[in-house]
């Protein structure tokens, strides 16, 4: 049994990390990696570059990974796979 708040605080937070590597699941390898690079900050043109692909195909894989996990925001998406990694 947790007495505290900060323990069910921290059991809950575990339980979203859960549930985002349950989600990821659900998106192609390539929309993971490009995923990884928007999380770690890279820019559109930047992971198109490094990936040597055009950046409208970037924009279809976050699109399709915004359809995928339900995600109504770039924002909203790396929140829902922030703890996957």
């Amino acid at each position: 049994m947790i007495s505290s708040a900060k323990g069910i605080h921290h059991n809950v937070g575990a339980i979203g990390q859960v549930e985002g590597a349950l989600k990821i699941l659900d998106l192609s390898p390539m929309e993971v990696s490009v995923l990884d690079r928007m999380r770690k900050g890279k820019t559109t043109k930047e992971i198109a570059a490094t990936l040597c692909i055009p950046e409208p195909t970037i924009e279809l894989h976050v699109r399709h990974s915004l359809r995928r996990l339900r995600a109504r925001s770039r924002e909203e998406l790396l929140a829902l796979i922030g703890g996957c990694y």
